[in-house]
This record gives C-alpha cells, sequence and structure tokens, in this order.
C-alpha cells in the first residue's frame, strides 16, 4: 500500500495536453468580438508628459479606442499598490508613492505606459500606436542607487524625500556592537546582488470581457494566483465588486514569483473592455517582459561577521540598500526585510545580528519577488561571508562552517526564526560524498549527445547502474498478440 496523506506522491494529471501540444494558454483564448490592445510607452526614465495627440491614430484602420492615464484618473481607477507595511526605525511608515495603471503626468521608468489602442487586429493596434503623438519634458533620472541617495538627486515621489522609502531594522544592535568589540577576527565585504530580469517561457498575457446586462468582468490572465488578483482588483483598484469580477488562470508557461503580481496591463484591459465594450486582449511580446515584468534582488550590502579565538561565530552585522524601482510593487516592501533579514542567521549558530534595510526609488522596473524572494539573498550574503573568513583565517571552509552549525533543536534565532529541526552536518557529508549523478551525466552523453562517436568513444564512459541515477529497479512483461504486434 503506497504512502498517503501528506508526503504522499500525487500522480500528475496534465502532462499529455502539453506533450502533445494541446496546453491552452491565455493567448489560445478566442471570444466573440475580441479586440486587440497595444501599449504606447515611455522611452524615457524620468518625463513630464506635456501633452498626447490621439487624433491620427483614431483614423487609422480597425481601431476601435485610444485611450489615456489621464482618462483613466477621470474613471476613478484606482492606484497599484503594495500590500505589506513596513515600518521605519524611527516610527514612521513608509513612504508609498501613487502607481497609476497609465502614467497621466510623469514616467518614471523606461517601459511604461501612457496610453493604449485598441483595434480589431494585433497589427492594427501597433500601426495605429506609430501614430500617437506624446509630448515629453524629459527629467534627470538616477537609474541606480547610490545615484538616487546622493544630495541633490532627482526627486522620484514627493511622499518619499531623498528618495527612501523607509529605514528598517531587526535585531540587537547594542549586544552585536558588543560582539564586534571583543572578536579576535572580523571578516567584513561590500556585495552587490545584481539586479535581474525574469524571462519566464510564456510572457505575460491578459484578456478581458465585460457583459454588460449583468455588470460583471471576466479577465484570463497569466497567473500564478488568481484568487489574490480578484480580491486586489476588486477590493483596493475600484475595478468591481467581488462578486462581479471572475479571475481565470488556465495554463501558465512559467512564473517563478514574476506572475503572482497585479499588473498595469490586467487593470487596463478590465477597464478598457467596459470602455469600448468589447473584449480586450493584450499579449506582451518578449521586449515588453523585460521592460515591465517585476525585475528581482538588486541589493547593495555592507556586510561584517565576528569570530572568537576558536573561530566560533560571535555576530553579523549588514547594512543593505534594496532597489525598489520606480514604484512600490505588491509584495516589494517585505522581500528585503521579512523574507531577507529573517534569514541571516542561516543554518549557523549566530548569537547576534543586527540588520539595517533601506529600500529606495529609482529610474527603474519595479523590482517586487523573484525565485525565492529574500532568501537567495540571505544566503548570498551569509555563504560570501564565510568563504571569505576560512581563507582569511587560513582553515578549511567546511570545517569552519561544521563548526558553527546550529546542532541543537528547537533553536531561535536573533532575527524571528525558529528552527523546529535540521541535520546540517548531515547535508555537508553528503554534499562531500562523491556523486554518482556525475557519472550518469557522463555515462549517457557520447550516446545521446553523440551518436555518431566511434564505439572506443562510447566504451570510455564508465557504467553507472540506474538505481544511482535515482531511478528505481523496474519489471515488464511483453506479451505478443495473435498479430505478431
Amino acid at each position: 500500500m503506497g504512502v498517503e496523506g501528506i508526503g504522499a506522491s500525487v500522480v500528475r494529471k496534465e502532462d499529455r495536453r502539453f506533450i502533445t501540444g494541446k496546453g491552452r494558454y491565455v493567448d489560445d483564448i478566442k471570444l466573440v468580438g475580441l479586440t486587440h490592445a497595444h501599449f504606447i510607452r515611455s522611452p524615457h526614465a524620468h518625463a513630464k508628459i506635456k501633452s498626447i495627440d490621439t487624433s491620427e491614430a483614431m483614423k487609422m484602420p480597425g481601431v476601435v479606442g485610444v485611450l489615456t492615464g489621464q482618462q483613466l484618473v477621470d474613471d476613478k481607477i484606482g492606484n497599484l499598490i503594495c500590500g505589506w507595511a513596513i515600518t521605519s526605525k524611527d516610527g514612521t511608515g513608509m513612504k508609498m508613492g501613487a502607481w497609476p495603471a497609465m502614467a497621466p503626468e510623469t514616467v518614471r521608468f523606461v517601459g511604461q505606459a501612457v496610453a493604449v489602442v485598441i483595434a480589431e487586429t494585433k497589427n492594427q493596434a501597433r500601426d495605429a500606436a506609430e501614430a500617437v503623438a506624446v509630448n515629453y519634458e524629459e527629467l534627470p533620472a538616477a537609474a541606480d542607487i547610490s545615484a538616487a541617495i546622493k544630495a541633490g538627486a532627482p526627486q522620484l515621489h514627493p511622499e518619499a524625500p531623498g528618495n527612501v522609502i523607509y529605514d528598517w531594522t531587526i535585531g540587537d544592535e547594542g549586544a552585536t556592537d558588543a560582539a564586534f568589540k571583543s572578536a579576535a577576527n572580523v571578516v567584513s565585504l561590500d556585495i552587490t546582488n545584481n539586479r535581474l530580469v525574469p524571462n519566464a517561457m510564456e510572457p505575460r498575457a491578459a484578456i478581458a470581457e465585460y457583459n454588460e446586462p449583468e455588470e460583471h468582468f471576466t479577465l484570463y490572465t497569466t497567473s500564478q494566483n488568481p484568487h489574490v488578483a480578484r480580491l486586489v482588483l476588486s477590493a483596493f483598484y475600484n475595478i468591481a465588486q467581488e462578486h462581479k469580477l471572475r479571475v481565470v488562470a488556465p495554463d501558465v508557461g512559467g512564473g517563478f514569483g514574476s506572475k503572482i503580481f497585479i499588473y498595469p496591463e490586467e487593470m487596463v484591459a478590465l477597464w478598457a473592455s467596459k470602455k469600448v465594450g468589447r473584449p480586450v486582449k493584450w499579449t506582451g511580446d518578449r521586449t515588453e517582459a523585460f521592460l515591465t515584468d517585476a525585475h528581482g534582488r538588486d541589493h547593495l550590502t555592507k556586510a561584517e561577521m565576528a569570530f572568537d579565538k576558536d573561530n566560533k561565530v560571535t555576530g553579523l552585522r549588514v547594512k543593505t540598500y534594496a532597489n525598489l524601482g520606480a514604484y512600490m510593487s505588491l509584495f516589494s516592501s517585505s522581500v528585503p526585510t521579512y523574507l531577507y533579514a529573517t534569514l541571516l542567521s542561516g543554518q549557523y549558530n549566530i548569537p547576534n545580528i543586527f540588520a539595517e534595510v533601506i529600500s529606495v526609488y529609482t529610474n527603474t522596473v519595479p523590482v517586487d519577488a523573484y525565485r525565492g524572494a529574500g532568501r537567495p539573498e540571505a544566503s548570498f550574503v551569509v555563504e560570501r561571508l564565510m568563504e571569505t573568513a576560512a581563507r582569511q583565517l587560513k582553515v578549511d571552509p567546511a570545517e569552519l562552517r561544521r563548526k558553527n552549525f546550529i546542532t541543537q533543536f528547537p533553536h531561535q534565532t536573533p532575527v524571528i526564526m525558529a528552527y523546529d529541526i535540521g541535520d546540517f552536518n548531515a547535508s555537508l557529508d553528503a554534499r562531500r560524498r562523491p556523486n554518482p549523478r556525475a557519472s550518469c551525466a557522463a555515462s549517457a552523453s557520447p550516446a545521446t549527445s553523440r551518436p555518431a562517436a566511434s564505439r572506443r568513444q562510447r566504451r570510455s564512459a564508465a557504467w553507472v547502474p540506474a538505481w544511482a541515477c535515482g531511478n528505481p529497479p523496474k519489471s515488464a512483461s511483453i506479451r505478443s498478440a495473435p498479430s505478431k504486434s
């Protein structure tokens, strides 16, 4: 009898349609009367919108409508929100600037939408978008953390003086400082965790349909969490009441966090479907994805680790500047705080930790959760310190880690997290053993990637049993039908 309940293997049911090319993604959905949307996006990182002339675009073939950010504001569609409040060390709240789904007055990053063309076909919408004349007054821009926090830097939002959103701390600063004063050795690093762009196989897409008799909206979207999308769209953005909004997430081709937020395009599609009285479809291309999908990481960190004479860690001190881009995305405030600083103990018994996180606005794409959301950044800081310490102290990196592993459970870290159980020595031991899977790859490669190789080349690969590659032994029976097939 197989394992049941928690931990039981769940049989996949979706594979057949995927391997036969019959998956159903947002771009595959077709509705009666469907129109297509194409966004006009800012070529400037920071600029005032002086005027938008849509008259020529409205004359183009197939154009149903051209809508602007000012119309969106006039219809009282809400701004995008950040859903996690952070309090600075001085007790003040985070400084969240307004983020309209299309900019009515000021653009703050390259790619920010200012208008949208709705047309009968995608190509007609693209052609008409080129006829929309936007007059910009370019403003000074700050494209990175250093530029944004220096004296006299361009101001992005009036709500956030000096472009600082919050200055947040965690841990005991006094105890940590004392640990460093009494340390036998201190390791210090300046670390850049670079910004990255998510790149899912399926670009983001949305189809919105407004049913006028029922006053009901339906949104088909590339979402990792349609329930959150429905809640936020109804509760904060004034699109529709929750019982008047249905959100459908069909097959989704990758996300890794970048498809869990609410994006401007989804809001605009819903709003536009009511404005033009027909379903509206938008499918982003790869360029739009790079310009508008929420980016990840982007930290500048000063990190220090204190050791006693026996090479035991006694303290960790971290100061991180986190770039949140031009606006605060849905979960952005939580990523470099409660999803990052609370993990700075890692698997090590560090008695004193103090971290300060300063989040900053810049004229770049908004940053949010991606692939681990804060945890990879924390691990990067701690493990870089450990590796550097081993070299500075002239000890084996593995043994330095082993000396500082948490070995007694439950374990309370100085930064909120409590660990129930773990065996980090066992993990390290397993990692240091020879890996049979490496031989699996070597064994398979001549026969699979180079089928024309000589027999001598094929024989040179060591044979590894299937079970060593994670494939359990299997048995089968073969029966011949009367037809011999």
